[in-house]
Formats: structure tokens, sequence, C-alpha cells
């Protein structure tokens, strides 16, 4: 099964590409599978931008997870660096493999800074 979506600017409704999308919860088939997953990579594990349970949205904003085990999961969306228009959302997704909708999530991320 898979999760995909799009990260869109929550004002202006429009795609964000280079957004952070990281799977922060899950269920612990998938967490002991991502552990073994790490070993060969060592410290430099936590330092990959890309990886089965982290990854950047493309140019569209778009983006998937793939070969995930039934479960809920939580996204975590965020705009990468120190300095951000945007902030951060939690997205909680259920995977079922007797769903067959193959629907494609939407996320809004809002915009933050000051209004004038």
């Amino acid at each position: 099964m898979a999760i995909a979506g799009q990260v869109i600017d929550a004002k202006t409704k429009l795609a964000i590409p280079v957004v952070s999308v990281e799977i922060t919860q899950m269920p612990n088939k998938f967490k002991n599978w991502l552990d073994l997953q790490a070993l060969p990579y060592g410290k430099s594990w936590e330092k990959m931008v890309k990886r089965p349970d982290k990854t950047l949205t493309a140019i569209d904003g778009c983006f998937c997870f793939i070969n995930l085990p039934d479960g809920k999961y939580t996204l975590s969306v965020s705009f990468p660096g120190v300095r951000t228009s945007y902030g951060k959302v939690d997205k909680k997704v259920t995977v079922a493999s007797n769903d067959n909708s193959n629907r494609i999530i939407v996320i809004d991320l809002p915009p933050i800074g000051i209004k004038g």
C-alpha cells in the first residue's frame, strides 16, 4: 500500500516544492523494518533527506511513500530550514489494503509571517 499526496499553500492553493514530509508515527511492523534498513547506514541514516519514511515534495508539491503495511500513520509536513515562511502540519492517515479508493491527500501548509 501507499500514501500519496500533494502539499499546497493554504492561502494561495499553489503547490509547494521541496517540502519535508516525514512519517513520524507508524505501525510497529513498519518501524521494525525501518530499523533494519537503517543498520547499514549507521549515523548517516538520520541525515538522509530521502528514506522510506522521509522525502521532499517534487516541483508539483507531490510526494509518495510505497510498500507500507496496513495501519495508522502520522505525517509531519514542514518547510526545511530555520527561516521559513510556512508553519508545520501533522496529518493522520490510515493505510488499509482493502481500501481501493486510490486517494491523493492534499495537505494545506499555512503561511506564517507579517500580514499587512
